[in-house]
């Protein structure tokens, strides 16, 4: 048996799925093996911002027959690959068959159903990595800085005053960390590993990913829009923001010390830049991908709860 995940969202739990028939595992993996040298990368080696980012292949026992020439995890559909573009061809194979393997059932598909729309979202999202890769950027290592500050905020109508931490992803990505929390999590600045779904803490979730509803979802966890100023005893009071990828996914912000922006998309590791490259200085304006719709600035106070 395999397991198959695609590396795409940051907000919701991705794609992911069992091959249990074992003629389809021996052919994939025979493919595979073939073209290894040139297609197979490092699983998290690539391409790591918001967006499609890789498929990801592995065992799911010890003792399945493996291609000595093919690591027991690897990735497909991937900048690590030396042939990004026979590695995409094997990842589109992979993807192609996804609502055929649907008789194990994940904790994954209960936010994240394998229907066909999926399916050609996916396959679309390969064909454009395919066609135009994206710029391979990582981020470098940083020191961890616990420290926070108090800033304030000035609107005509309102002053607010907010905390902000200095960047430290130092504690974000690590192996126990890194793949269990998401943008949510990062955003509230709080680790749950549960993967954390806006809403889902108080009965309000939703599988519609627009602004509206996300922001609803939101609130009912306890955030608040911008200026609508938080006490003393709602410290660390941070700000944050919201943007959609429409009808598929949501991510979030958070406003770091020295006025940057840092964020996690899903189980990556937590960066300070955008898709360019870039130090993100304003989250309206940087280079978000997919996710264009940005749905405003909230505030999240000690007594957010998220899970």
């Amino acid at each position: 048996m395999l397991r198959i995940d695609v590396s795409i969202f940051s907000g919701r739990p991705d794609p992911s799925w069992i091959i249990t028939d074992e003629s389809v595992v021996r052919n994939l993996l025979s493919d595979v093996a073939d073209a290894a040298e040139e297609a197979v990368g490092i699983p998290g080696a690539g391409y790591d911002g918001l967006g499609y980012r890789e498929v990801v292949v592995s065992a799911v026992s010890d003792d399945e027959p493996w291609p000595e020439s093919v690591p027991r995890s690897f990735s497909l559909g991937t900048l690590g690959a030396r042939n990004p573009g026979r590695s995409a061809e094997l990842a589109r194979h992979v993807v192609e068959g996804m609502t055929r393997h649907t008789d194990t059932r994940l904790a994954e598909h209960e936010q994240t159903p394998l229907d066909d729309g999926l399916r050609e979202l996916v396959l679309g999202e390969i064909d454009a990595f395919a066609a135009e890769p994206p710029a391979w950027t990582r981020s470098p290592a940083l020191p961890a800085h616990p420290l926070r500050t108090t800033a304030r905020e000035i609107e005509p109508a309102a002053t607010c005053y907010i905390e902000f931490g200095q960047f430290n992803p130092g504690f974000w990505n690590t192996p126990q960390v890194q793949p269990r929390n998401n943008c949510y999590n990062y955003a509230r600045n709080i680790r749950t590993d549960t993967f954390a779904q806006p809403g889902r803490a108080h009965s309000a979730q939703t599988g519609t990913m627009a602004c509206p509803n996300v922001t609803n979802a939101a609130l009912a966890d306890g955030f608040v829009r911008r200026f609508q100023c938080l006490p003393d005893s709602e410290k660390p009071r941070w700000l944050t923001a919201l943007v959609i990828w429409p009808g598929y996914d949501f991510h979030w912000y958070r406003l770091q010390s020295g006025n940057f922006w840092g964020h996690k998309p899903g189980s990556t590791p937590a960066r300070d830049y955008d898709n360019s490259g870039n130090r993100i200085t304003n989250p309206e304006t940087c280079n978000r991908g997919n996710y264009r719709d940005f749905c405003g600035y909230f505030y999240a106070g000690r007594s957010v709860v998220i899970r």
